[in-house]
């Protein structure tokens, strides 16, 4: 290996409690070390596995090894945090918060992969911190064969040169081609800003091609959409935002949910600020959803009137059915007069009128498409 060549370092941390299921952490270890084994550029690369990973293990492992890329194999708990182990075996959390803050410890950390369920929270306040460049979260759970398939896809990618964006395609691109119907669970977020000088110099050390840095300012652009929703109704929720994510992935809108609150983060503030600042604000219309319209309607109410104030469109989306919706008023106002999606009337969930969910969401994002650009060139 020529001297000059830089060395870019992995550090896998693995964990699997003895007191939650069993995930195939040897799997996906052994398929990783046997791709950049194989890799083209394999020179390129070191990686150091560490198993059974307690929570003080992890500040240990980053100051012994010093890795610029940072790869979580286990469980997660969405906002509760990451698994780790401690000192007995057992199930141990380690929040958001409190990771980032590790994090931000190392500076020269270029990518976080978080190969755990539900673990876009973590990846949101780890990208945060404006000097790891990508981070990768799972946007639900997200199974054995899909997160190995997603590990051995990003690894042949970087191991053959690509640029961590690339890696991630090919990550998810191998859950899409084992016909496991997984593939846009994961979730690349990257580093908004940093100074031209700063990125040419961080390139030329890292080993990493300067495609890794190139900042789109067009993502700045992107159309804010706003979520309003039940919990109960969670899992239409992010099938709705697998169906958008092409639209995300492309710079063409950012999604926002309160499922995206970071642990400490006043709630109330954090939904009337993204709330304020959305283009656009989908209501999730369900029976539950109509149901909590009598406990709490501040967020409806608010997005009807900004609607009637031409500061955002709001668009209602047809999940379950539910009588009488259309008739609920505010002051004047009524939900019917809006535009919903999908055009047809038809509910998601009434499998009448759909061979099955997907097919609706798909006719959903296609409409969903159309209406964007359509208040895209409306704005001035």
């Amino acid at each position: 290996m020529n001297s000059r060549t830089p060395v870019n370092k992995i550090l896998i941390l693995a964990a699997s409690p003895k007191d939650m299921n069993r995930v195939r952490l040897e799997d996906e270890l052994r398929d990783i070390e046997e791709v950049l084994q194989r890799a083209r550029k394999r020179e390129q690369f070191e990686v150091k596995l560490k198993l059974a990973v307690r929570y003080r293990d992890i500040r240990q492992a980053l100051l012994d090894f010093d890795p610029q890329i940072v790869h979580f194999s286990g469980h997660g708990e969405g906002e509760g945090g990451l698994v780790f182990e401690d000192g007995t075996g057992k199930a141990k959390l380690v929040d958001a918060e409190a990771l980032a803050e590790l994090f931000d410890l190392f500076k020269h950390v270029k990518c976080v992969v978080l190969n755990a369920c539900y673990s876009e929270n973590q990846a949101e306040a780890i990208v945060q911190l404006q000097h790891i460049d990508y981070v990768i979260g799972m946007s639900q759970a997200i199974g054995d064969r899909a997160a190995i398939e997603f590990a051995v896809g990003f690894y042949d990618g970087l191991g053959a040169g690509r640029s961590f964006e690339d890696a991630y395609k090919f990550g998810k691109n191998a859950i899409h081609i084992a016909s496991i119907p997984e593939h846009l669970t994961p979730k690349l977020l990257r580093k908004k800003q940093f100074e031209t000088e700063g990125a040419n110099t961080t390139a030329s050390n890292s080993g990493f091609s300067n495609d890794d840095l190139n900042y789109d300012p067009k993502k700045e652009l992107s159309t804010k959409v706003f979520l309003s929703y039940s919990p109960k109704d969670e899992k239409l929720r992010i099938e709705l935002e697998n169906s958008l994510s092409i639209l995300e992935g492309e710079g063409v809108i950012s999604i926002w949910h309160d499922g995206k609150i970071r642990a400490g983060r006043n709630r109330n503030l954090e939904i009337n600020k993204n709330l304020n600042s959305a283009r656009i604000i989908l209501l999730l219309i369900s029976r539950h959803f109509i149901a909590s319209l009598h406990r709490s309607n501040f967020e409806v109410k608010q997005a009807i009137e900004r609607q009637s104030a031409g500061e955002a469109h709001v668009i209602p989306v047809l999940l379950s059915p539910v009588a009488g919706w259309q008739s609920i008023k505010f002051n004047d106002f009524q939900l019917g007069n809006l535009q919903y999606l999908p055009r047809n009337g038809k509910f998601v969930t009434d499998s009448r009128f759909w061979k099955n969910q997907n097919e609706a969401f798909v006719k959903i994002a296609e409409e969903f498409a159309e209406a964007v650009e359509q208040i895209a060139a409306e704005s001035p």
